[in-house]
């Protein structure tokens, strides 16, 4: 794992971070990876991440809503989500064609501690097949048991569990994670983000409102999918209901058009939103303000953080290269 965003000396948005900067600021989240790379019998860049939004959370529901930018994409469990505004499970992030093995994964993980007859397994992807062999099937619930049970509050990030074999923006991307910190009339809380980010063309990049082509080459050595996609995990310990989480769950695509995302027609555009306390805050003009700011600073920073942390990798069908951090530096001190 290389540096991250502000480790570097980048700063972007006006609240404080929490102390890990990272979305297990909120308290009970924890995060795992279990981690795929090997070149026999296939090339393999994939993998998966856990996210625990709280300790038995199969007993104890969190609140919970998601929102679709664009719905090219392979999620599960998400109508049910919608219908009761809950997570019972761990939220599993990994490759497209490995969704199925994560919900058997959830499910053997559950049925180790409850005689269970019914489960909702939460699973986002996205398609990791220019690094890694994705029709070889890799990854097995035993992976995801794994990633689970390896969860942590301070956790890697880049090119690490599920965002192993992913693309971003034509540079190496993958896993990214921030956190902001929120003062409002009920008292003080977090709210966190986790991203998997495969998505945005090296043509479209901005950070900190330079845009990266006028700056570095391109990453990747052989043509991708521009298209991509980018799975949205946000967590706050605000008691915040199923409606409001949704309406910071709508915002957060927001963050993606301040780094030069257009959308793209193919491209799946996930956020699954949840809050780890029960209640509701008074919904007032300002107390909103500065949650939709937290979500929309939080999500910025973990695709910055899922680039800079993200290292160079040789794979399936070419190389794609790390973000130049030298070249950014050097422009920024300009």
């Amino acid at each position: 794992m290389r540096k991250r965003f502000r480790e570097l000396g980048f700063n972007w948005g006006n609240l404080s971070t929490g102390p890990l900067n990272r979305i297990s600021d909120v308290p009970g989240v924890l995060v795992g990876h279990k981690t795929l790379i090997c070149d026999e019998p296939t090339t393999i860049r994939t993998g998966v991440t856990a996210i625990v939004p709280r300790s038995g959370v199969f007993n104890k529901p969190v609140t919970a809503a998601c929102s679709v930018l664009n719905g090219y994409g392979k999620s599960l469990g998400l109508i049910q989500v919608e219908e009761l505004g809950q997570i019972e499970t761990p939220i599993v992030l990994t490759n497209t064609l490995a969704v199925g093995q994560a919900f058997q994964g959830i499910v053997d993980y559950v049925k180790s501690f409850s005689d269970v007859q019914s489960i909702n397994p939460v699973v986002g992807e996205c398609n990791d097949g220019f690094l890694n062999d994705i029709r070889f099937q890799a990854v097995r619930p035993e992976h995801v048991i794994d990633a689970i049970n390896n969860a942590q509050k301070c956790f890697s990030m880049g090119t690490v569990g599920a965002g192993t074999g992913m693309v971003c923006f034509g540079f190496k991307g993958g896993i990214g994670s921030s956190s902001r910190r929120i003062v409002i009339t009920e008292g003080e809380f977090f709210v966190g983000a986790l991203v998997l980010a495969n998505f945005g063309s090296f043509q479209d990049l901005l950070i900190l409102n330079v845009r990266v082509k006028d700056v570095a080459a391109a990453g990747i050595k052989r043509h991708s999918n521009p298209s991509g996609s980018i799975i949205i995990i946000l967590g706050t310990n605000a008691p915040l209901t199923a409606r409001q989480l949704k309406r910071l769950a709508n915002h957060s695509f927001l963050a993606l058009g301040m780094l030069g995302a257009p959308g793209y027609h193919g491209s799946g555009d996930v956020c699954i939103a949840f809050s780890t306390t029960e209640g509701r805050v008074v919904e007032t003009k300002e107390t909103f303000d500065q949650l939709f700011r937290a979500t929309v600073e939080s999500v910025y920073e973990a695709v910055c953080d899922s680039l800079f942390c993200a290292e160079t990798l040789c794979g399936f069908k070419g190389t794609v290269k790390a973000i130049p951090i030298s070249e950014l530096s050097a422009h920024f001190k300009k």
